[in-house]
């Protein structure tokens, strides 16, 4: 476990202006409500396995969007009673997993021995939505939310700081939960959980969720789409358990901190820090592994980065570590846990590290104020002016075809900025990406009420079909 508008420019400035004076207008107005309520709330419209929800059916088409080959795809299929009494299967080309629940019974048949952290991720959206809700319940903020003279009402996000590392290195990190105009999750994420969701249908008395979406890393966007969903009359044999499988027996997750895995990587290669084109030479980055039971890292995905264009450097070298197995009550478990580096590099074609440039890279800094980070999915969904690219017709001539990712940053009147790429097959292609993406505009993303610059990424596809 990693989740991009001008209706016109003036209307987009109009409604940044509006928000942020809200007070003086008489059909404006803006309703706090705690953030556990807001959970609560969202949780009892739109979570299908909740305490008294009607029994169902559903399957579940699992896959890389951009990408019809590509190994991360599954099928999930669910029969639900109630939170004792149900059935899953889950059906991937690594991984394959039946699990059944009948009360204190469980049994668990698995082929693989590995459960993909991108899978477990999934499975945590649509059946559990966002989990240990009572925790956030706890926490001491609220949920903002604009209602405007035409009775649209605003998405509105809140956002908690964590530090992650170890005694001699900590990074800030971040939990983030946004609610849609109707007060339904739009997004959850905190380090190795991130999911959005998208387009809310009646079921019974709840509306849930058809569409899922994850984006683990730039480039790569998983999507999970509801095939069937349909209320069922219980059949007890579908929940029998003729023989329990132990405790020990099942595959388990557990987190653990960075010094527990300090200590297990103790002789692993360590990352050589490369150099790169710009932004800083001197910063944190933080990652998020996920290890097998017999301790090698098969996961890394990226969480916070003083300069992404190190990213890939980290992970390939983490992915390479083989750690003692991790122990609980004498068995091995998986396991997940986030940590942080300190990089020390210098720019291509200097001896020496450089002072850290101004540009803004993932959640860091602009004049001491936080700049948010946002998965693709939520940026697109704030988008409200495209305009599409230019293909080069050089490239054209040459054949070259490809994705260019890029990354942004939106101020707070949804104007893009600091554009720069992350991945481009050719020059010409990024160039003709990075001015189309510098004409689009986009709605104010807004945090507790107010409007807030944001990070993101975009994905343009140049193809000569």
């Amino acid at each position: 476990m990693t989740r991009v508008g001008n209706v016109r420019h003036g209307f987009a400035l109009a409604v940044f202006l509006m928000i942020t004076h809200f007070c003086l207008g008489q059909h404006i107005t803006e309703t706090s409500v705690p953030l556990g309520d807001a959970l609560t709330h969202a949780l009892e419209k739109s979570l299908l396995t909740s305490p008294g929800a009607d029994p169902f059916h559903v399957k579940v088409h699992l896959f890389e969007s951009t990408n019809p080959t590509s190994p991360y795809k599954a099928e999930i299929e669910e029969y639900w009673v109630s939170p004792q009494e149900w059935r899953r299967t889950i059906d991937s080309p690594s991984f394959k997993q039946t699990l059944i629940v009948n009360g204190q019974d469980i049994s668990e048949q698995n082929v693989g021995d590995y459960y993909p952290l991108w899978l477990k991720t999934f499975i945590t959206g649509i059946f559990d939505m966002v989990p240990n809700v009572d925790q956030w319940s706890k926490i001491k903020t609220s949920i903002n939310q604009i209602t405007m003279p035409d009775g649209r009402r605003s998405t509105s996000c809140a956002r908690i700081t964590l530090r992650i590392g170890n005694e001699n290195v900590k990074n800030d990190n971040f939990a983030n939960v946004c609610f849609d105009g109707s007060g339904l999750l739009n997004f959850a994420g905190w380090p190795g959980y991130g999911m959005e969701f998208h387009d809310y249908q009646a079921f019974g008395h709840k509306k849930v969720a058809q569409l899922y979406q994850d984006n683990p890393e730039p480039g790569t966007t998983l999507v999970a789409k509801i095939a069937t969903l349909e209320k069922i009359t219980p059949d007890a044999t579908m929940f029998s358990v003729t023989q329990a499988t132990p405790v020990a027996k099942r595959l388990r997750s557990i987190y653990v901190s960075q010094s527990v895995i300090d200590k297990l990587a103790t002789g692993q290669p360590q990352p050589v820090w490369p150099q790169v084109v710009d932004g800083k030479t001197s910063g944190l980055l933080t990652i998020y592994i996920s290890i097998d039971h017999q301790g090698q890292v098969q996961e890394a995905y990226p969480l916070n980065s003083d300069n992404a264009q190190l990213d890939d450097e980290v992970r390939a070298e983490v992915l390479k570590w083989k750690l003692k197995p991790i122990l609980v009550d004498g068995s091995p478990v998986q396991a997940e846990s986030a940590l942080t580096f300190h990089f020390d590099t210098t720019l291509k074609g200097k001896s020496q590290p450089s002072t850290p440039s101004p540009t803004v890279t993932s959640n860091s800094t602009t004049m001491g104020a936080p700049v948010i980070h946002v998965s693709p999915g939520v940026s697109q969904g704030l988008l409200m002016e495209k305009t599409e690219p230019a293909y080069p017709e050089d490239a054209k001539e040459r054949h070259v075809q490809g994705k260019v990712v890029l990354a942004l940053s939106i101020d707070k009147t949804g104007t893009t900025k600091n554009i720069h790429a992350l991945t481009s097959p050719d020059p010409e292609l990024t160039d003709a990406a990075i001015t189309a993406v510098s004409k689009w505009k986009y709605r104010p993303y807004l945090l507790n009420g107010s409007p807030v610059e944001i990070e993101s990424s975009v994905e343009l596809d140049f193809s000569l079909k």
